[in-house]
């Protein structure tokens, strides 16, 4: 999900990205983990400066993480969505 800010009138609307390209979504995911890795390495020697744009970086990652998740499933196959409950599986078992 894309959110446009209009300056003149600070109204906020949503754009829906062309659903059909996931690529766009992995790319905005590229970008955001990018963000937010370079602002982890400022935190890393002025946490008071940047610590909170990189939690929001990281915020914005996982919205995209989010968004890529939802477009890769509309499109999966079931031999597809039986991989994607193994490895969800698998990323559960190793956090327990």
């Amino acid at each position: 999900m894309l959110l446009h800010i209009n300056k003149n009138s600070s109204m906020v609307q949503r754009i829906e990205e062309d659903s059909n390209d996931i690529a766009i979504i992995a790319a905005r995911l590229s970008n955001e983990l990018g963000g937010w890795a370079q602002y982890k390495e400022l935190a890393a020697n002025n946490a008071a400066r940047y610590e909170t744009i990189m939690v929001q970086r990281f915020q914005h990652t996982l919205v995209a993480l989010n968004d890529l998740v939802v477009a890769m499933r509309t499109r999966m196959t079931e031999k597809e969505e039986a991989q994607w409950q193994n490895f969800c599986n698998s990323v559960i078992a190793k956090e327990a």
